[in-house]
């Protein structure tokens, strides 16, 4: 339980979240396009003919079905399921926000470091930027950092045989869920199989029972899926039946970052282009054939997910007021986590053992490398970072700790550290200008050929595709 010391900070922390997502909601675009009026008219099939009139093969049911259960299962206006999705993904990310802050707070045995925790969590201002849109990111996102801190052990609760059973079965729910949101999530699966073999290990706390309830739990929210694949495509997959990721990769040779533009006579494409690329025909043959390269391409990627030069997925403004102030914040952030995945590898190094915070931190860690490893070879857009922003909370807390701790006496490394921060930003804001030098979005000359939307009434072209994108 929070003491009455603490509980007024967490209301101000959560009252300055909604505000800031708020404003974020009113500075985004005011209604459904593209990916997400896709996931706008897959909610309506749901809604009105069911599970098994599914339409297309490179869409999960997933977030689609949280569109229906956001809606009361009602026909609802766009902006409207807009509005209702905006409140329920900025709820569940406070609460996931919460949750987390509660078990760090138990692992590090301070009720302060829980509050940290909570403020690096729910104030940061790309979660709340990206709650706003009618898309699966955010939802992904809250759902893999749920998984993941269901994962962790606490000593208090760790002996008793509910929790054996509990944990693995909403951890594994949890990243089910995920899969059905985004099926390229499924990497995170193995990567939970592989902490919780480590945690079974290392502490002996889990029984036959906990590996059933996990594996009904990842099923569980699988299961409609793999229906919708037997019955309609004669497929047993629980993913999507279509993959779309080789396509992806072969994209990702020849761009360093993808953005979609609603801006008038303008090309609705925001490519930046690779300088980096050979022209090789496949990904394997431009490794081989220029390694460094391609190696360099995949660095830039990691860079453009955490890079919110154009954080809104739809863009209207190629200049906007918030880029640098958001940037560079997010740069800090960054540079933190970065410092606390160090700080956790000398920690296991020095001690030579593995606690229940290091093992917090391990985990956290091996999630986020294999979710980065996944979209790595594509063309990214920077919203698929926001687990990687998600993830970053245990991180960043324990530089925070180290630096109050050992800045206190040694204030040498508190400076060394403050320095460091300042010299992330400035490298960040080098590398974004860089990148963002390499945009090619062509005016289009003739308005006969351009899709011009007139906001807020915007919709797609006549008869849509119930996919707008192919993009993932």
């Amino acid at each position: 339980m929070t003491s009455e010391r603490l509980r007024w900070p967490y209301v101000a922390v959560t009252m300055a979240a909604v505000g800031m997502a708020c404003l974020w909601f009113l500075e985004g675009y005011p209604t459904v396009i593209y990916d997400s009026w896709g996931y706008y008219y897959l909610s309506e099939i749901l809604r009105t003919k069911g599970l098994l009139a599914w339409p297309t093969d490179v869409r999960t049911y997933g977030y689609p079905a949280f569109l229906a259960l956001v809606s009361g299962f009602r026909g609802l206006p766009p902006e409207e399921l807009r509005l209702l999705a905006f409140g329920a993904q900025l709820a569940a990310c406070l609460g996931a926000c919460a949750y987390v802050s509660r078990k760090l707070a138990a692992l590090f045995r301070s009720e302060s470091a829980g509050f940290w925790a909570y403020a690096i969590g729910a104030l940061n201002p790309v979660l709340l930027l990206h709650s706003t849109e009618l898309l699966s990111d955010l939802m992904s996102a809250v759902l893999i950092q749920l998984a993941v801190a269901l994962s962790w052990r606490v000593p208090a609760d760790a002996a008793t045989s509910r929790v054996a059973i509990r944990r693995p079965f909403l951890a594994f729910l949890c990243a089910g869920a995920a899969t059905s949101v985004r099926p390229a999530n499924v990497v995170v699966v193995a990567a939970l199989v592989l902490v919780w073999a480590v945690r079974a290990v290392r502490w002996r706390d889990l029984r036959w029972g906990s590996a059933a309830a996990a594996a009904a739990g990842l099923l569980l929210p699988l299961i409609p899926q793999l229906a919708i694949n037997y019955r309609i495509y004669g497929k047993v997959n629980f993913l999507i039946v279509k993959s779309l990721y080789r396509m992806q990769a072969q994209w990702g040779m020849a761009a360093l970052k993808y953005g979609t533009v609603v801006m008038p006579d303008r090309s609705p494409f925001l490519v930046y282009t690779s300088p980096l690329f050979r022209g090789d025909p496949t990904p394997r043959a431009f490794l081989l054939h220029h390694p460094w390269e391609y190696l360099a391409t995949l660095a830039l990627h990691g860079f453009a997910m955490l890079d919110y030069d154009l954080p809104f997925t739809i863009i209207t403004n190629l200049n906007p007021w918030y880029r640098w102030p958001l940037s560079v914040l997010n740069y800090a952030l960054g540079y933190l986590a970065i410092v606390g995945c160090l700080l956790a590898v000398v920690r296991w190094i020095r001690r030579r053992r593995f606690d229940e915070t290091e093992f917090a931190l391990a985990s956290t860690i091996v999630v986020g490398a294999a979710y980065l490893l996944i979209y790595l070879p594509v063309e990214v857009e920077n919203r698929f970072g926001l687990t990687l922003e998600a993830l970053m909370t245990p991180l960043i807390l324990v530089s925070l700790v180290w630096l109050v701790r050992e800045g206190a006496r040694r204030p040498s490394v508190r400076r060394l550290l403050i320095l460091g921060a300042f010299a992330a930003a400035a490298s960040g804001v080098v590398l974004s200008s860089w990148i963002s030098r390499q945009q090619t979005n062509p005016r289009i000359a003739s308005p006969a050929n351009a899709f011009v939307l007139d906001p807020p009434r915007a919709r797609p072209p006549a008869s849509p595709s119930p996919l707008p994108s192919l993009r993932p």
